[in-house]
């Protein structure tokens, strides 16, 4: 009888602490459920800078080391569900030669092209035409442009205040 007894109450515990996992897990913020994943699977991760929702994808952007030297910024593809699994699909310099950088990350299920801005005369990133998104930070603008479909060819174009071309790159 007592057997029967224990073994209720342990499988009582057991659940009850399943239970307690999934209330933590849902207390969390989602910057700090991004930060988790990406931590796991970036061991350069240093600081989710921002990040964007779109069809139920999540695009987590955050400064890292590139090639074990170089300040950089990553690319992390998430699922918008309770695991959250993060799939790193980039990472490059911060700083170049121009500027400014970019990175083209395509899939099945996503297109994006996304970079930085370090020369302050770049006010504006337009990509085929369309204007990027951009997010200021204290050293850098991180830009990126998300497709719903893949473009088929893809220029990049840095202006400054007054609408001036600064540069011009023609990927595909």
């Amino acid at each position: 009888m007592k057997i029967k007894l224990i073994i209720s109450l342990l499988a009582l515990l057991f659940v009850f602490g399943i239970f307690l996992q999934f209330i933590i897990y849902d207390s969390k913020s989602i910057e700090t459920k991004i930060v988790d994943q990406l931590t796991i699977q970036d061991d350069t991760f240093k600081e989710l800078v921002h990040y964007d929702i779109k069809n139920n994808t999540m695009y987590a952007f955050y400064t890292n080391t590139v090639y074990n030297t170089y300040p950089g910024l990553g690319l992390g593809v998430l699922e918008n569900n309770r695991k959250m699994k993060a799939h790193i699909v980039g990472g490059i310099p911060i700083t170049s030669n121009k500027g400014f950088t970019y990175e083209v990350a395509e899939s099945k299920q996503f297109s994006v092209v996304y970079g930085t801005i370090t020369n302050r005369q770049i006010t504006t990133i337009e990509v085929n035409g369309q204007k990027g998104n951009l997010v200021r930070e204290s050293d850098f603008a991180l830009w990126y442009y998300i497709w719903e479909d893949p473009p088929l060819s893809l220029s990049i174009r840095a202006k400054d205040q007054a609408g001036k071309v600064l540069s011009d790159e023609k990927l595909f």
